[in-house]
C-alpha cells in the first residue's frame, strides 16, 4: 500500500509491516496504525509514522538500549489485547522528545512505553508507575550516570 507522509513523501509500505494499536496512543487514540522506518543512516532510533495521518510521527528507540534489564509486567488484559503466547517476541519502545533548540537534551519516555507482539503485530501503550523516568536523558555524562533498574510494572493502560 502507498501512504502519504509529511517527512518522508509517498511511501509504499507491506501490509505486513503495520503495527496495530487497536486504542490508539495517549494523545491520538483515533490513529492506530503506524510502520516503523529506518533512518538512511545506521543509528539506534526509528521512526514510528502514522498510516491514518501524514503529520503524524514519532522519534523512538527500543528502550533496551536505554536500560538493558528495563522490562513490563503485562496485566492479564494487555496480554490478550496483544494476542500474546508464551512463545512470542515482545518489542518496547520508547518515545523520544528533541528539543529543536537543544537536541543534546534529547529525552526517551520511559513511563508511556510501545509494546509491540511481534506475531501478531498487536501494539499498545502503556502507562507505568510515576517512579519510571518519564524523561530519561539520551546523552549522559557516564560518570553521573545512574542506571533505572526498577523493573517496571503496568499501573494502567491506554
Amino acid at each position: 500500500m502507498k501512504i502519504q507522509t509529511s517527512r518522508f513523501g509517498i511511501l509504499d509500505v507491506s501490509d505486513d509491516t503495520l503495527l496495530v494499536f487497536p486504542s490508539g496512543l495517549v494523545g491520538f487514540p483515533a490513529f492506530r496504525r503506524y510502520v516503523v522506518l529506518d533512518p538512511p543512516e545506521n543509528a539506534d532510533y526509528q521512526w514510528f509514522q502514522s498510516v491514518d495521518e501524514p503529520s503524524l510521527a514519532f522519534v523512538i528507540i527500543d528502550a533496551h538500549l536505554l536500560q538493558p534489564d528495563f522490562r513490563t509486567n503485562l496485566s492479564e488484559e494487555g496480554l490478550a489485547e496483544l494476542e500474546m503466547t508464551p512463545t512470542d517476541s515482545i518489542s518496547i519502545m520508547a518515545v523520544v522528545t528533541i528539543p529543536s533548540d537543544q537536541p543534546d537534551q534529547a529525552t526517551a519516555n520511559l513511563r508511556a512505553p510501545l509494546v509491540v507482539n511481534g506475531r501478531t503485530r498487536q501494539g499498545k501503550q502503556l502507562i507505568l508507575h510515576e517512579s519510571i523516568p518519564l524523561r530519561y536523558p539520551l546523552f549522559q555524562d557516564p560518570t553521573q550516570c545512574q542506571p533505572h533498574s526498577e523493573v517496571a510494572t503496568e499501573a494502567a493502560s491506554v
